[in-house]
C-alpha cells in the first residue's frame, strides 16, 4: 500500500511539473500513443479470407459496419461530452485525473493483451491469427514501457475501477466464447471513436496546452485504419461468419465501455 501511495504522489508530481513548465506530457515521457486505438498493424489483414466478399454478393445500401455505428450514436455523443474529453479539449484537465486515466489505461492494455492472445490462439484464418499475434506483441511492449515510466512494479498493485474492469471482462468474454472475428468487432468502437472525437475537437490543429501532443497522437482525425476492420466484418457477415445481432451486442458493449472509461476519472 505504501508503494502505491508513493507511486501516485510521484505521478502527480510529474504531471504538475509538466504543467508548471508548459512541457507537453509526451515530451516529459509521461505517455505514448495507446495501442488499443492504434491501427498500424491492419496491413496484416490484407490477404485474410474475411477481406473478400462472396462471389456475386450485392453490397447492402447501408453497410453492416455503418449500421453498427449508427446504432451507437448516443454513446458517441456521451463520449464526446465526457469529463475526460471535455476537460482535455479545453486544456484544463486536472493532471491527477489525467494520471488516473492513463494508469488505468495501461492496466487495461496489460489485461487486454491476454484476451488478444486467446483470440489469436483460436483464430482459424492465418492472416487474422498473424494480426492478433502482432497486436499482442504491441500491447506487451507498450505496457512494459508504460509500467517503467509510471514506476509500476507489478500490475496487481493497480486496482482497476469498475468501469475499466467491466471493459476488460467484456473483451475477455468475447475472446473466450466467440470466434476470433468478433474480437475485431470489439476493437472497432475504440479505433473509430477516437479519430471521430479528434475531428470534433479539431485535434490536428487545436492547442491543448501540455496535452497537445497526446491529443494529436491519440485522437488523430486522420487515422482511418478502422476502415479495414469495417471491410473485414462487412465481408465476414456476408460470408455468414458473423451473426449480426450478436455482433451488435459486442459492438455496443465496447462503445459503452469507452463512455464509462472516459467518465470514470470523475468518480474517484
Amino acid at each position: 500500500m505504501t508503494y502505491i501511495v508513493k507511486s501516485v504522489r510521484y505521478i502527480a508530481y510529474l504531471m504538475l511539473l509538466a504543467l508548471s513548465s508548459q512541457t507537453s506530457v509526451c515530451d516529459a515521457g509521461i505517455t505514448k500513443t495507446c495501442p488499443r486505438s492504434a491501427t498500424f498493424l491492419v496491413y496484416l489483414l490484407d490477404d485474410s479470407e474475411y477481406m473478400r466478399a462472396p462471389v456475386g454478393y450485392q453490397s447492402e445500401e447501408t453497410p453492416f459496419s455503418e449500421y453498427l455505428w449508427q446504432q451507437t450514436t448516443l454513446y458517441q455523443q456521451q463520449s464526446l461530452k465526457s469529463h475526460f474529453v471535455q476537460e482535455i479539449s479545453k486544456a484544463s484537465l486536472n493532471p491527477v485525473d489525467f494520471g488516473a486515466y492513463i494508469i488505468q489505461d495501461n492496466s487495461y492494455v496489460f489485461n487486454a493483451a491476454e484476451s488478444v492472445a486467446i483470440a489469436a490462439s483460436n483464430a482459424t484464418d492465418a492472416n487474422l491469427k498473424a494480426f492478433l499475434e502482432a497486436r499482442y506483441v504491441s500491447y506487451k511492449k507498450y505496457y512494459e514501457e508504460a509500467f517503467r515510466t509510471w514506476h509500476i512494479g507489478d500490475a496487481s498493485g493497480v486496482k482497476l475501477g469498475k468501469e475499466c474492469a467491466d471493459y476488460v471482462n467484456h473483451e475477455r468474454n468475447v475472446a473466450l466464447t466467440m470466434p476470433s472475428i468478433y474480437t475485431i468487432v470489439s476493437m472497432i468502437p475504440c479505433a473509430k471513436l477516437w479519430p471521430w472525437i479528434g475531428k470534433q475537437i479539431k485535434a490536428d490543429t487545436g492547442n491543448f496546452g501540455v496535452y497537445t501532443e497526446w491529443v494529436r497522437e491519440n485522437f488523430d482525425p486522420n487515422n482511418h485504419g478502422s476502415d479495414k476492420y469495417e471491410t473485414m466484418i462487412n465481408n465476414a457477415a456476408a460470408q455468414g461468419h458473423i451473426d449480426k445481432s450478436q455482433a451488435l451486442k459486442v459492438y455496443m458493449n465496447s462503445m459503452m465501455g469507452e463512455v464509462e472509461f472516459f467518465n470514470s476519472i470523475s468518480l474517484y
